[in-house]
């Protein structure tokens, strides 16, 4: 028999946490409620490695007064204000890396633009939040896939395609990427006419990219398209539309490829797209341990096969437009099916230009400027002969030009080390351009009286700049001449910094 008394203990039991509940709803309303921001305990070792962004001096000259009131170009601001950018990162061995890496890309400092950190884990053993929660990542901001096999590089795009975001930032696990350029490549990937993948390279996957370029003429009679391709990695980080990424997928399952070559998937990225890919210098750190993928020979020739496997896709698909041309059972009259991804068309080669992404600011430093010589060439009769290509035009270049693109490259210029600098293979020549993109409005909306560049230069430079039209533009279509000429300061020859006597001139 139940008593009065147990009824009301059971009442009570019910309606004091609905009660407590009430009270805090009141107190709380949802619309106000806010995660807490778990602390990142590798904080103090990004801020170690400089990778925690501060406040920069204006100009390496110290004691000038009257730079006072300037304060330096340092951010690109999300005009959505809103993070529209999914980061993916595949874990197989090097974990402590995943942990630095997700408490850099889940800092404060990228909350305008990351929404999601997705950790794709390929490696048996499962990951939780519990694994992750002293990287400062609060569950809602974090993704976590454990895969019931390796997957290896496709992984990386499946996650992009399920991402909540119209954009994603894609690393490996052995590479830190400077939250200034993530903030870069999202801001220039939303411009108009932008490439649908920019990736960034250390100089020696850098040039690799450059050297395997090819343009393929194809006969107008028997050729749908023209040829403009190259290889490039993702992994030392690369932003792309995730739109590019579902695209890409679908051609490949239209291609029918094998399990094991959607699973180099990255061999076939830039190659399939048939558009040059868009390479950019980087400012990066290689974290390095655990067990590499690609090794020695066996990798290399790994690696290899892929790339001319991807080839021989594109050679079909700009002959004919299918996966395979001599097919019998092919209906020849059958309009010619719309492929995704893929570009087909006579286009002729687009114009090079080189890209190095800045240290400490959010900017982008662009030249016209020949970094290889003439005799590097990469016209050729067939896609196929894409290795071939690159071997001629290393031979092109020979050791001292290689010398050159490796030690003095493009992203020297803009790293915040006045020991290093970026120095082209040729004297200046008429035509030549140099273009800074700071990536913010420098109008009414900060309210700025003066824009002042400046640049550390050795003697020689400063007689050429001394020549040269400097130019500005808030549109990057009308040029206006600047209000002033170049003012020199010769004061730094006793700079520590400076090596073999060299005169350096500081011209703003």
């Amino acid at each position: 028999m139940i008593t009065r008394e147990q009824i009301f203990r059971a009442a009570q039991t019910v309606a004091v946490p609905l009660l407590v509940a009430y009270v805090a709803r009141q107190l709380f309303p949802a619309g106000e409620q806010h995660e807490q921001t778990p602390t990142s305990l590798y904080q103090p070792l990004l801020a170690d490695i400089d990778f925690v962004p501060r406040k920069l001096p204006v100009t390496y000259l110290a004691d000038v007064p009257e730079l006072d009131a300037y304060e330096r170009v340092s951010t690109a601001e999300n005009a959505t204000s809103n993070p529209d950018t999914t980061a993916v990162i595949l874990n197989w061995s090097r974990f402590p890396n995943v942990l630095l890496i997700t408490s850099l890309l889940c800092g404060p400092w990228l909350d305008d633009t990351i929404a999601q950190v997705y950790i794709w884990n390929n490696h048996p053993r499962r990951i939780t939040y519990e694994d992750m929660k002293n990287t400062g990542c609060p569950p809602s901001k974090l993704r976590i896939h454990n895969a019931p096999a390796n997957l290896f590089f496709q992984a990386r795009f499946l996650a992009c395609a399920q991402a909540d975001t119209p954009n994603c930032f894609i690393q490996d696990d052995d590479y830190l990427v400077r939250s200034e350029i993530i903030r870069t490549l999202r801001a220039r990937i939303e411009e108009p006419g932008a490439s649908g993948a920019i990736h960034i390279l250390p100089p020696h996957e850098h040039l690799s990219t450059v050297l395997r370029e090819v343009h393929v003429k194809s006969p107008a009679a028997s050729h749908v398209s023209n040829v403009h391709t190259s290889f490039a990695w993702l992994g030392h980080g690369a932003m792309l539309r995730r739109s590019n990424a579902q695209q890409f997928l679908s051609l490949m399952r239209s291609l029918k490829t094998t399990d094991d070559e959607l699973k180099m998937a990255d061999n076939f990225f830039t190659i399939l797209s048939n558009r040059v890919p868009e390479v950019w210098f980087d400012q990066g750190f290689e974290l390095g341990g655990g067990q590499p993928f690609t090794v020695g020979s066996e990798g290399d020739e790994r690696n290899q096969n892929y790339t001319l496997r991807a080839t021989q896709y594109l050679d079909s698909l700009t002959h004919c437009g299918r996966t395979v041309c001599d097919d019998p059972g092919a209906d020849t009259q059958q309009a010619r099916p719309s492929l995704p991804y893929v570009t087909l068309d006579r286009s002729d080669p687009p114009t090079h230009r080189t890209h190095a992404a800045c240290r400490g600011s959010s900017c982008v430093l662009e030249t016209n400027i020949r970094l290889l010589p003439d005799a590097v060439s990469h016209m050729a009769s067939n896609v196929g002969e894409m290795l071939a290509v690159e071997r001629r035009n290393v031979e092109a270049l020979g050791e001292s030009g290689k010398g050159n693109y490796l030690e003095y490259p493009l992203s020297a210029a803009v790293d915040l080390k006045a020991e290093t600098v970026f120095r082209s293979l040729t004297h200046a020549a008429k035509g030549d351009t140099l273009s800074l993109d700071i990536l913010t409005d420098i109008g009414d909306v900060r309210e700025w009286i003066t824009v002042e560049l400046v640049w550390l230069v050795d003697s020689g430079t400063e007689d050429t700049l001394q020549s040269c039209a400097f130019e500005w533009s808030s549109d990057n279509v009308t040029w206006h001449t600047a209000a002033h000429k170049p003012i020199s300061h010769r004061d730094l020859q006793n700079s520590p910094c400076l090596r073999n006597g060299d005169r350096m001139g500081l011209l703003k």
